[in-house]
C-alpha cells in the first residue's frame, strides 16, 4: 500500500477575505497541487462542497468526509482523526476534511489532541467502505467528559453542515492512492467482534449485524479461508450452563453468516467455551463485561493434495 506524505503547510487566511466569501464556499489550502488517482487538490482555491462530490473516486478506494460542527469547544479540543491507526487530520470545530482510504473494512477513530495518549485506535469503530463510494462521518466532542466520537452521517445533513464550514486540508499527513488487497492469513488471524447479548439470551440484535458483515466480507474476498466463532462468558452461573449459553450464541452468529450473508456453512464453525478462557479475572463488573465476548479466528483452508 502506497502513501503520499504531505508537506507541512503554513496557513494564512485573511479574515476580511473569508467573511466576503459566499457561505456555500470554503477555502481549501495546500502547499501545491496534489493528485490521488483522479482526485486533485490545489493551493488556496474556492471549494463548493457539491463540486467535491463530483470528483471521481479511484477504483479500490473510498472517499471519506469528516465533519465537525462549530460550537464552543476551544482549539485545544482538536480531534485527531485516524484510519486504521494512521493519523489523517487534527480536526478543529467548524471544519471538515476529506480523506481517501482503501475500500473494505476500515477502523475509524478520534481522540482529543490534548489527551496526548498517542493511541490512534482509541475508540475505534469498524465501517465497511465500498469502492468508489463516498461516506460522511460526524465528529463530536463531549463537553463534559472531553471524549471524542465518530458517527455515520447522512449525505443531506453533511452537505448542510459543510456549506457553512471551511475545508481543512493542511494537517492531513497522508492519503491512500492505491489500495492493494490485504493478504489472506498465512496461519491464523484473530479479531474480536463487538457483538453483545442480553443477559441469558442468544438473540443477535440487528445493530450488531455490521460486525458480522465484516466477517462475511473478508471470507468472500478470500474464499480459501474458514472461520471459527468462539463464544466466551463471565463466571456467573455454572460451567455447564455457560458452555451451553455461549454455544447457542455462536450458533446464532453462524446462522446469520449463512442465511443473511450467504457464507457456505462448511466454512463456518461455532464453539462455545463458556467461562473457561477469561481475558480478565472475573473480579469486577467491568472485567466480566470484557469477558463476555465473541472472537472470530480465520484460517486458510487446507489446499487439496496433488495427485
Amino acid at each position: 500500500m502506497k502513501f503520499i506524505k504531505r508537506n507541512r503547510i503554513w496557513i494564512a487566511i485573511l479574515a476580511l477575505g473569508v467573511s466576503l466569501l459566499p457561505s456555500v464556499y470554503a477555502r481549501e489550502i495546500d502547499s501545491a497541487v496534489r493528485r490521488v488517482g483522479h482526485a486533485r487538490w490545489q493551493k488556496e482555491v474556492l471549494v463548493n462542497p457539491n463540486d467535491l462530490l463530483q470528483r471521481e473516486v479511484p477504483e479500490g478506494a473510498a472517499s471519506v468526509f469528516f465533519v465537525r460542527q462549530q460550537d464552543n469547544d476551544g482549539l485545544q479540543t482538536s480531534a485527531n482523526i485516524a484510519i486504521n491507526g494512521r493519523f489523517q487530520v487534527s480536526l478543529q470545530p467548524g471544519n471538515y476534511s476529506q480523506v481517501l482510504s482503501c475500500s473494505g473494512v476500515n477502523r475509524l477513530s478520534a481522540d482529543i489532541t490534548g489527551h496526548k495518549n498517542n493511541d490512534l485506535l482509541r475508540n475505534a469503530v469498524n465501517y465497511n467502505l465500498d469502492s468508489k463510494q463516498t461516506y460522511f462521518f460526524y465528529v463530536d466532542v463531549d463537553n463534559t467528559t472531553g471524549a471524542a466520537s465518530i458517527h455515520s452521517l447522512g449525505k443531506d445533513e453533511a452537505m448542510h453542515l459543510m456549506q457553512k464550514q471551511q475545508m481543512q486540508t493542511h494537517q492531513i499527513s497522508r492519503v491512500v492512492p492505491n489500495c492493494e488487497q490485504p493478504p489472506a492469513p498465512v496461519e491464523k488471524v484473530t479479531i474480536e467482534l463487538k457483538v453483545l447479548f442480553d443477559t441469558d439470551k442468544s438473540f443477535v440484535k440487528s445493530q450488531y449485524y455490521s460486525e458480522i458483515e465484516q466477517v462475511a466480507e473478508y471470507m468472500k474476498r478470500f474464499p480459501n479461508t474458514s472461520v471459527t466463532l468462539e463464544g466466551h462468558t463471565d463466571s456467573r452461573a455454572s460451567d455447564e450452563y455457560n458452555i451451553g449459553l455461549s454455544q447457542r450464541r455462536m450458533n446464532a452468529v453462524r446462522d446469520i453468516l449463512i442465511r443473511r450473508y450467504g457464507i457456505d456453512g462448511a466454512r463456518v464453525h461455532a464453539v462455545g467455551y463458556g467461562e473457561s478462557r477469561p481475558a480478565y479475572p472475573n473480579t469486577t463488573p467491568e472485567n466480566m463485561h470484557q469477558n463476555r465476548r465473541v472472537v472470530a479466528v480465520f484460517e486458510v483452508a487446507d489446499a487439496p493434495e496433488s495427485k
